[in-house]
């Protein structure tokens, strides 16, 4: 918490950003030992959440979940935003040209945010949806995102030199990373081969206007319908794609309130 932060109202998003990254739900009693907050100074705060219905309270399971005001507001933000309608429109006709799930995410510190999905035309589906966060590093896009900086910005963004896995063919190790970023500031593509879901195989790139790199996109294929000869297909629809991004984009530059460059 800064110096600037209130520390009531910041208690409050730490709650509800806690529940919200626990799908099966949280006690009382979680939620205070998580977050070090003495459970009589925390009962009024999700009593008063869950009354205003932010958070939901299930008496049976005595667990606290994601309130429907959340998804009311939530949903009124969304549908007011244009912007993001015609890039999930560009998205959806590049779904159907390939018959493969397209993706439109920023970061969000050292994640990736998903912001837009394409499926509908999608022989297989891949389950990952828009509200989800994973590590920038494990995906096609998050890797062209993280492309933007240096080895030595890399190496301090994770100082231990080890990366978490999400699988088995998640990258271990910084160095690893700053190879492929290498590979992906040269040829302005980047590749996940099952490192955040396992199966499937994904190559991404960058969303650039004004110079400024803001959003990644890319595309998901399962691993056994990924060839070489439709790599290349891939490739110029991504930059087709991207193409048609930008530009919608920088038409409605004052619609975007994500930085892209966002980091911890």
């Amino acid at each position: 918490m800064t110096e600037s932060s209130h520390r009531t109202t910041s208690r409050v998003l730490d709650i509800m950003e806690l529940v919200a990254k626990h799908p099966s739900g949280l006690s009382l009693a979680d939620i205070s030992r998580s977050l070090g907050i003495p459970k009589s100074s925390l009962h009024p705060l999700v009593m008063t959440l869950s009354e205003r219905k932010y958070l939901h309270y299930n008496n049976r399971e005595e667990r606290y979940y994601l309130g429907e005001s959340l998804f009311v507001y939530g949903n009124k933000y969304i549908n007011g935003i244009d912007l993001l309608e015609e890039i999930k429109a560009i998205l959806l006709a590049s779904n159907q040209a390939s018959g493969e799930t397209l993706y439109f995410g920023v970061l969000s510190g050292l994640d990736v945010l998903y912001l837009a999905k394409a499926d509908l035309h999608s022989k297989f589906r891949v389950v990952s949806d828009p509200g989800n966060k994973l590590p920038a590093y494990s995906t096609g896009y998050g890797k062209a995102l993280l492309s933007q900086f240096s080895r030595s910005q890399i190496e301090s963004f994770y100082p231990a030199g080890t990366l978490a896995s999400v699988t088995a063919n998640t990258l271990k190790s910084v160095g690893e990373l700053n190879d492929q970023l290498d590979v992906v500031r040269r040829t302005g593509f980047a590749y996940e081969k099952g490192e955040s879901t396992d199966g499937i195989q994904c190559i991404g790139t960058t969303i650039v206007v004004d110079g400024e790199v803001l959003a990644g996109i890319s595309l998901a294929v399962p691993q056994f319908r990924y060839t070489q000869e439709r790599e290349q297909f891939f490739k110029q629809l991504l930059i087709d794609t991207k193409a048609k991004l930008e530009r919608t984009i920088a038409n409605h530059k004052d619609q975007w309130i994500y930085s892209g460059r966002q980091t911890e």
